[in-house]
């Protein structure tokens, strides 16, 4: 019995095991690294929509200038085509894109309007025509500026205002949402720099003493 060719043959296999778990161990470890970026892996989304001439990207939390800027003239085309038979359609629509702290405000002024007697009984309707998009980068500001028309039966023409729609908007989890909504007349968005130039319009507070 060849007792010198069995012990080369076991350690030769014993090598190969070591070998083999070795590998194994790296070919785990290799995995899990892979599991870990793909799980952390947030994917950004290029789009090139066909109602926008440049290209979009969006991903889970936060978006392209563009993106939100189209996001928001959605929303302010919404809020200002208004009509008493078309408010809860209206309603149900924005309530899916506010956020819920918004939406309870937004939802009753526009059913405060469709309600009012004159708008209602006369067959009212409003449109809003946007005439451009601003966008500020540090507040997540839309700004919609544009011309709110109103007409009422028996009106050849309709009743025209300027009007600035304010949203801030953000990106949660790749869908965008509405956590704050004004609406103001005139065609100057209130920007950081206009509030800051128009400081000084603010009435002081009542400095009056206790006599």
């Amino acid at each position: 019995m060849k007792l010198s060719a069995m012990t080369g043959s076991w350690e030769k296999a014993n090598r190969f095991s070591q070998l083999l778990l070795m590998s194994n161990l790296a070919l785990s470890i290799t995995l899990m690294g892979a599991l870990y970026l793909a799980i952390g892996n947030r994917e950004r989304v290029v789009l090139v929509p066909p109602q926008l001439d440049a290209r979009v990207t969006v991903d889970l939390s936060t978006a392209s200038s563009e993106y939100l800027k189209s996001f928001g003239l959605y929303i302010a085309t919404l809020a200002g085509n208004i009509t008493p038979y078309n408010v809860e359609f209206l309603t149900d629509i924005l309530s899916r894109h506010l956020d819920s702290k918004v939406y309870t405000t937004v939802r009753a002024k526009l059913q405060a309007v469709a309600a009012d007697p004159v708008f209602r009984s006369s067959g009212g309707a409003s449109w809003f025509e946007a005439k451009r998009l601003d966008y500020e980068k540090e507040t997540s500001r839309v700004f919609v500026v544009g011309q709110l028309n109103t007409l009422s039966a028996g009106k050849a023409s309709p009743d025209v205002a300027s009007v600035v729609y304010d949203l801030k908007i953000e990106m949660r989890d790749g869908r965008p949402l509405v956590t704050a909504l004004d609406s103001y007349e005139g065609s100057e968005p209130r920007t950081l720099k206009w509030q800051a130039s128009h400081a000084h319009e603010q009435k002081p507070a009542d400095a009056k003493g206790g006599k």
